[in-house]
């Protein structure tokens, strides 16, 4: 078992132009179950799920919802906070309470640690199939396909995120430094050694090789690539609190922070979209893209903003 975490781009010369570079929201009143999105998935058959705060998890497919609660389904908890797949088409949906599993044949079955209480914050694969599955106080758990081994040390419990890069490393973000795993061993990444916070919140791979990392109180977002670490300001000496990185079909980096509002980096200039300027709010909890090229954004109290990207 592992899991998939991208979708297809469907050519621009095949999208309707009256559906690109546009904003739309969808809330309670247009079909989702609450306003408060804490989770965003796409999935193999182009399917977008959401993870919604105490009201399990949402499907959006052909125009349509499906709702899946601990009152119509074997789910084992409402409180959402991941989503993933696996290479049988079957979603993972990480909870405060263990990883519910729904098949591709619509039929349920669960993983929780009966010696404690797992609450799962984030799924990533490795170029070795292995499964890496962080969480919130005990540290993270590696699936190998047979057996699930956990990995705890006291320093790096909590865990916002995990990504694999380009050469096959696996980064771990955690609420006190970033975790690197180059195959052999475990090194750490902070303050010391050049990141803008030792609170790292995301990271995101992107399609020109770079390691995109987040944190919660740094004045500039920070970026890997061959020649080192570097640093981008996203407002002028301000902190801004990230909590999701993505990138769109045309290789804009996506910002979604606390307080901050929504920030597109063209690769050129950062761009914000806040209240001021007509965005639903300023807090944005979570990022994805769609095969279609649109792009995501889980809000904390609006519901959900997708932007379709402009023809070029």
């Amino acid at each position: 078992m592992f899991f998939t975490f991208s979708c297809e781009k469907i050519p621009d010369n095949l999208k309707d132009s009256s559906a690109t570079d546009k904003w739309t929201l969808f809330n309670t009143a247009t079909g989702l179950p609450g306003n408060q999105v804490r989770g965003t998935f796409c999935d193999s058959k182009d399917n977008m799920w959401f993870a919604v705060s105490g009201q399990g998890v949402a499907k959006f497919a052909n125009g349509s919802w499906t709702y899946y609660r601990t009152s119509n389904s074997a789910i084992l908890s409402n409180n959402v906070t991941c989503i993933g797949e696996d290479a049988d088409g079957n979603i993972l949906l990480g909870t405060t309470n263990g990883v519910s599993i729904l098949s591709s044949s619509n039929t349920w079955s669960s993983f929780r640690d009966q010696t404690k209480t797992l609450y799962f914050t984030c799924f990533e694969t490795d170029k070795d199939g292995l499964i890496w599955a962080g969480t919130y106080g005990q540290g993270f758990l590696i699936f190998d396909g047979a057996e699930i081994g956990q990995v705890f040390y006291e320093a790096f419990k909590d865990v916002n995120d995990i990504e694999s890069d380009s050469k096959g490393n696996v980064w771990v973000a955690t609420e006190n430094g970033l975790l690197k795993w180059d195959g052999s061993r475990f090194s750490v990444m902070g303050i010391a050694e050049g990141l803008p916070d030792d609170v790292v919140t995301a990271l995101y791979s992107d399609s020109r090789n770079r390691l995109w990392i987040g944190t919660y109180f740094g004045k500039t977002v920070s970026w890997i690539d061959s020649q080192g670490i570097h640093q981008l300001a996203l407002f002028n000496d301000r902190i801004v609190e990230i909590n999701d990185i993505c990138e769109d079909a045309a290789g804009n980096i996506w910002f979604a922070t606390y307080t901050s509002g929504l920030i597109k980096f063209d690769n050129v200039v950062p761009y914000a979209y806040k209240k001021y300027n007509g965005f639903p709010e300023d807090d944005v909890l979570t990022s994805t893209g769609d095969k279609d090229g649109n792009v995501w954004f889980g809000l904390y109290s609006k519901g959900l903003s997708r932007y379709s990207l402009p023809i070029n």
